[in-house]
């Protein structure tokens, strides 16, 4: 059975506040219920049809009163429950304050309800006086509750100790209240007067309270017009509905009438908004908070566990999926006899795009590709990113190549279609290489390895194709490594060498300068040439130092030359692109120079046009400063890559050299004839020289005389010669001079 797939599409990443920290917030303010208790006031307080309830003796009962404030007690001490419980240092100390101020609050509600009249004897006997002492006592202590949370900031306190000397403080004051009432009553002035209601001070206290409510309420107000981490609007609501409380307390008759139920019932709404101000503090926003935290990190589990298995530029499978997927289907085949090819695709030109439009550029090219791949496979097939530039596709088929074969057609033809990111259409191919089960390995590792070979093949049979693993290539691959570990011992042992190839004027006919040309006299392989290692020299940075003997050899044998009669010789060296990227290519040909003594104007630089179009801005830089040294510059290979005038322009270089490919059949190909003769033509016009390498034969030497070349160098003149061989040749032709 195939393993069942996991989804190559990427959860979403959570947006996270810091966890555990309230996050600042407006919160609404009920003024609808606010408005709604104030018309009932008025109401009570302003219709006269009403006034019969104002003198009512009945409709404030002791049973109700009971059931009224035994409620209020009951949502004081869940408040300080509550708050108490859910304790955390980190979180404000406002909430231990209302804590312990509703702890006392509680308590003495709970007396002035066992105090009220009607009820058995609390010590001694109830009475009104007692009662709206303990009344006013809890009305103040909450009062001053609310007003100390409104003036201090919502911060932690700096010790944990002080919220029990606060639990102290509220018992101890609750005590005193009660033995002072309870023990000796005649301490407090009379607030109620049988028989005429209310005196004088018992309504100024309530005014009191009402003052230090309506400061307490302006504050809040402010409080609730910024977001806040704490419930400033419900506390704000708390307040006004207390205060219209209070309001009522001071317009009472006698304890049983419309005022009294009215100032009780505002209480224990006052009292619930307060609950509701704790609770949401205290637990409802901490574990919303505590399940958002929940949903957040499984959603970052579900992307971590994405990211285990996908790549997160594409989102497609990573390597690990993507061995996965084969092995499921290898078993998958090995149950019906079939085939699974791995196959390798890396892109072709990949790097150009990347280096000349960006990184960002690039990865959109990178997501472009993997979704149009995507597209075109089955169910049953998975393409997956290696890294880089190189993707893998694994592809169940039945036994023979045929299936294999036009799968990877499919792919080819999908990439020869241009992709249009960002303002631009890029194109671009892959070279593909492929491994197939069972014929060339039974584990993904092994058809790795062989298909990063065959795809290697790929682009030396000129890229834009596909190549199968044959066991030729595994020689071939064992060769290379061998070239890669001798590479570093070679330059320390004095390993390698120049030959130099004689350049000819056609004018003339004298040798004027020479091609230096690396070679590798290696211990036990002899010979290797140069487009055996320089790749790999390239691929592992030792072209650099490789490049810097070369240099500083040619320039040391120029002199020697010239000192030998060919004064105006000129050495030409190659430059490699990485010189450019990673070694200080001005510094080396500054100190080449000084220690030959050679003169700038007698050393050319010859450089390929794909070093032209990579960094631009930082070759130029580079090309001006070698420039201002005096050295000539030449393009080698001109024609073959991306040819373009602008650059010919931008760079100042003084000489085209025209590409072996379009000379070695001058003399049988129109088209090759047509391409060199545009190519000189140009070159004149802008002023530069033009020299054509590959010469085999003296008839395309005739050919580029009357098409008016500059020079020439080929094997028609002389093979690339060891040092001195080659000093034997300027001998010989300034004896006869060469091509004649």
């Amino acid at each position: 059975m195939m393993l069942a797939r996991k989804n190559d599409m990427a959860p979403p990443l959570p947006v996270t506040a810091a966890h555990g920290a309230p996050t600042p917030r407006l919160r609404p303010i009920p003024w609808g219920l606010i408005v709604v208790l104030s018309v009932i006031f008025l109401g009570f307080w302003q219709f006269p049809p009403l006034d019969m309830l104002k003198h009512s003796t009945s409709i404030f009962p002791l049973t109700l009163h009971t059931i009224e404030e035994s409620f209020a007690v009951i949502v004081s001490i869940l408040v300080f429950a509550i708050s108490w419980h859910t304790y955390d240092r980190t979180r404000s100390g406002n909430i231990s304050i209302i804590a312990c101020g509703f702890l006392a609050v509680g308590l003495l509600d709970f007396a002035h309800m066992l105090s009220y009249r009607g009820m058995p004897d609390f010590v001694t006997p109830a009475s009104p006086q007692k009662a709206i002492v303990f009344w006013l006592a809890a009305r103040y202590v909450a009062a001053a509750t609310l007003l100390i949370v409104a003036l201090r900031p919502w911060t932690p306190f700096a010790t944990p100790g002080t919220r029990y000397r606060l639990m102290a403080g509220s018992l101890a004051l609750s005590a005193l209240i009660y033995g002072l009432q309870l023990l000796t009553p005649e301490v407090w002035p009379v607030m109620f007067i049988p028989g005429e209601g209310l005196s004088g001070l018992k309504i100024a206290a309530e005014y009191g309270i009402i003052a230090i409510l309506g400061l307490t309420a302006w504050l809040l107000y402010r409080q609730t017009q910024t977001p806040q981490t704490f419930d400033a609007a419900n506390l704000f609501t708390a307040t006004l509905i207390t205060t219209l409380s209070e309001l009522c307390f001071t317009l009472y008759s006698n304890v049983n009438d419309i005022f009294s139920l009215v100032g009780h019932t505002y209480k224990v709404i006052a009292y619930f908004c307060i609950y509701r101000a704790v609770f949401v503090a205290s637990i409802r926003e901490p574990y919303q908070r505590l399940a958002q935290e929940i949903d957040e990190r499984q959603v970052a589990e579900a992307r971590i566990q994405f990211l285990a298995y996908h790549d997160p530029v594409t989102t497609l499978p990573n390597r690990l999926l993507t061995r996965e997927r084969f092995e499921a289907a290898r078993e998958e085949a090995r149950e019906h006899d079939g085939q699974v090819a791995l196959a390798y695709l890396d892109l072709d030109n990949f790097k150009t795009i990347n280096d000349s439009l960006g990184h960002s550029m690039g990865n959109q090219l990178l997501q472009a590709i993997g979704a149009r791949l995507r597209e075109q496979l089955a169910p049953q097939e998975t393409i997956g990113r290696q890294g880089g530039d190189e993707f893998l596709v694994v592809l169940p088929v039945p036994a023979g190549r045929l299936a294999i074969e036009a799968r990877l057609a499919l792919i080819l033809e999908q990439m020869q279609i241009p992709f249009a990111i960002g303002g631009h259409d890029l194109s671009t191919s892959v070279s593909i290489g492929v491994a197939v089960y069972p014929d060339d390995g039974q584990d993904f590792e092994t058809l790795l390895r062989k298909a990063d070979t065959a795809m290697y093949r790929a682009k030396a049979a000129g890229r834009n194709g596909h190549c199968f693993f044959d066991q030729d290539m595994v020689k071939d691959a064992d060769a290379r490594l061998r070239l890669r570990n001798d590479l570093r011992p070679a330059l320390e042992r004095g390993e390698f060498l120049l030959h130099y190839q004689p350049q000819i004027d056609l004018a003339s006919g004298r040798v004027i300068g020479a091609e230096a040309l690396i070679r590798w006299q290696h211990p036990e392989l002899g010979m290797v040439p140069p487009g055996r290692f320089i790749g790999i020299a390239e691929e592992t940075g030792l072209i650099v130092p490789i490049s810097e003997w070369a240099i500083r050899t040619a320039c040391r044998q120029a002199v020697e030359w010239q000192a030998a009669g060919a004064r105006e010789l000129v050495i030409a060296v190659n430059l490699s692109a990485v010189q450019f990227m990673r070694g200080d290519l001005v510094g080396t040909i500054a100190s080449a120079l000084a220690g030959s003594g050679l003169e700038p104007r007698h050393l050319e630089l010859e450089l390929t046009e794909s070093i032209l179009i990579q960094g631009e801005e930082n070759i130029l830089a580079t090309v001006q400063r070698l420039h201002a040294i005096g050295v000539q510059m030449s393009i080698d290979d001109f024609g073959t890559g991306y040819s373009s005038l602008s650059y010919l322009k931008r760079f100042a270089v003084d000489k085209l050299k025209i590409d072996q490919s379009f000379v070695r059949d001058l003399a049988s190909d129109p088209e090759d004839a047509a391409i060199v003769r545009a190519i000189i033509q140009m070159a004149h016009s802008l002023g530069l020289k033009t020299i054509a390498e590959g010469v085999e034969t003296a008839e395309i030497l005739a050919l580029l005389r009357t098409m008016a070349c500059d020079e020439a160098q080929g094997y028609h003149f002389a093979r690339p010669l060891p040092a001195a061989e080659f000093s034997r040749y300027i001998q010989n032709a300034q004896a006869q001079p060469a091509g004649a």
